[in-house]
């Protein structure tokens, strides 16, 4: 069974996959964990993709395709697609290899949030350094030395991605509009189960929301 969460930036993908993979027993599949490694590293692809991240760009599809193959190996029976795909052709490209596995999209998740509800949440968003843990910052100059809740005994940093200034964020929906949300047609031509989930409500309405959709 295979789910894809497809939203703009800031709608809430990554804190619902949690959520998904705990309660339904899913593997997790983020083009943007992988993404954010690959730049930790400084990788060949990580370097070619910050360039890219801190401008608010995508990632040209060849080397997301590229980045996908070496981390997803045979996808499993079981996957939460997260972050991927971005645009028509690398929708085109996952369906081919779904085929070559003889799988199918089970469903696809489209998260809508408004643009304002976007930014507010994007400038206040920020990660810890060590783990990734989510933060929710009550304002963008908040301090940002915090107890992280996986390691309650350590004085972590925790930082806005760079990719979150507001020019970018800017530019993010931009490019989510113009290059990812046309995917949203050409799954219901396909006749793809495709299901809008309004994702202004707490983590909680959302997730029994999103647990309608998800037949295990």
């Amino acid at each position: 069974m295979n789910v894809i969460l497809l939203g703009p930036p800031g709608a809430g993908k990554g804190t619902q996959a949690r959520k998904i993979v705990d309660e339904f027993d899913f593997d997790y599949i983020s083009t943007g964990d992988m993404l954010r490694k690959e730049v930790e590293s400084a990788s060949r692809l990580g370097k070619i993709a910050k360039s890219y991240m801190n401008k608010g760009d995508l990632v040209p599809d060849s080397f997301i395709v590229e980045m996908i193959v070496d981390n997803l190996g045979e996808l499993n029976a079981r996957n939460l697609i997260d972050g991927f795909p971005r645009n028509i052709s690398q929708a085109e490209a996952l369906n081919k290899k779904l085929t070559e596995n003889q799988q199918k999209i089970a469903v696809v998740l489209h998260m809508n949030v408004d643009d304002e509800e976007l930014i507010n949440r994007l400038s206040t968003r920020a990660v810890c350094i060590l783990c990734q843990a989510p933060y929710k910052l009550k304002s963008p100059d908040e301090n940002l030395i915090v107890k992280c809740n996986n390691s309650p005994n350590k004085d972590c940093i925790i930082k806005v991605r760079d990719d979150d200034n507001p020019k970018s964020v800017a530019r993010r929906i931009t490019v989510y509009k113009n290059e990812t949300f046309p995917i949203v047609k050409y799954y219901k031509d396909l006749n793809v189960n495709l299901v809008d989930i309004d994702a202004r409500g707490t983590e909680d309405e959302i997730f029994q929301e999103i647990s309608k959709f998800i037949v295990v």
